[in-house]
């Protein structure tokens, strides 16, 4: 059944810029589409993904989004041939603006009210290994490889992976991986915390599907409020004492949380609409 799905989904998905986007009931499905350069992402590529993720996270029927990418591979990053290309390379002034267009990116993935699951077959190298590190959940499969590079062409890491990959596997970890530019399959990744779960090669998106689909039972409202709280950084007692007392009293006057006690009373499953 899922495979049906997912090949649905290729089917149905419109290209824009270098991304595809199609949906599969609540669950949106994002795809990288730059397959000749291994999805390597170019400015207006990138700006796409930011726009529609924007959007996606204000639409009320979307309940969960899987990032993937076309012909076998996640995505290696940007596409470096373009920067080649250029008469002068960048000035520092400018790639510190084009940074905050990168920033943008990491911040709608990490702070979307939906969660957002990336797929990952093949490749995730680089900026593209950081966009799967700021997803909520990340499904890879053995064949799979998590590639830093960063300090292999003389940059520092960018997208987010100072901070995600942090939280993923710990300083001392990520540390070392980020100056040696480490590069780790499926199962490495899985076991160290990179990613979530490991699916066979060939699977990943459908199980990224199954994932997804999990989503559509829980009230969005507190998935929101949970990916808010948990982006914001509760590294306190006194810090999630403030979030909880903010947040908690947002969910229990929610018309879901009614909802959801009636169903509870009534031993039926609720039906939430997020408000």
């Amino acid at each position: 059944m899922t495979d049906a799905l997912a090949a649905q989904a290729g089917e149905d998905a419109v290209f824009e810029e270098g991304v595809g986007a199609a949906r599969i009931g609540t669950t949106a499905i994002l795809t990288l589409n730059n397959p000749g350069r291994r999805n390597a992402f170019y400015p207006e590529m990138r700006r796409t993904l930011t726009a529609t993720l924007k959007r996606l996270s204000a639409d009320p029927q979307v309940r969960a989004i899987i990032l993937t990418g076309a012909g076998g591979h996640f995505c290696t990053g940007a596409d470096l041939s373009r920067v080649a290309a250029r008469p002068a390379p960048p000035t520092a002034m400018e790639t510190r603006e084009n940074m905050k267009e990168v920033m943008e990116l990491f911040r709608i993935i990490t702070t979307a009210s939906k969660p957002v699951i990336a797929a990952v077959e093949g490749d995730a190298f680089g900026a593209g290994c950081s966009i799967a590190l700021a997803c909520d959940l990340v499904v890879a499969a053995p064949t799979s490889r998590f590639g830093m590079s960063f300090t292999r062409i003389g940059l520092v890491p960018d997208m987010g992976m100072l901070y995600s990959l942090v939280e993923r596997v710990g300083k001392t970890r990520a540390r070392r991986m980020m100056m040696l530019s480490s590069v780790s399959d499926g199962a490495e990744a899985v076991r160290i915390g990179m990613a979530d779960e490991l699916a066979e090669t060939g699977g990943v998106l459908d199980r990224a599907l199954e994932l997804a689909a999990a989503f559509a039972d829980p009230a969005p409202i507190p998935i929101a409020l949970i990916k808010s709280a948990l982006a914001s950084g509760i590294v306190s007692v006194e810090q999630m004492i403030a979030a909880e007392l903010d947040l908690v009293p947002l969910g229990a006057s929610s018309a879901d949380c009614r909802e959801g006690i009636a169903a509870f009373r009534e031993k039926r499953k609720p039906v939430f609409q997020g408000r």
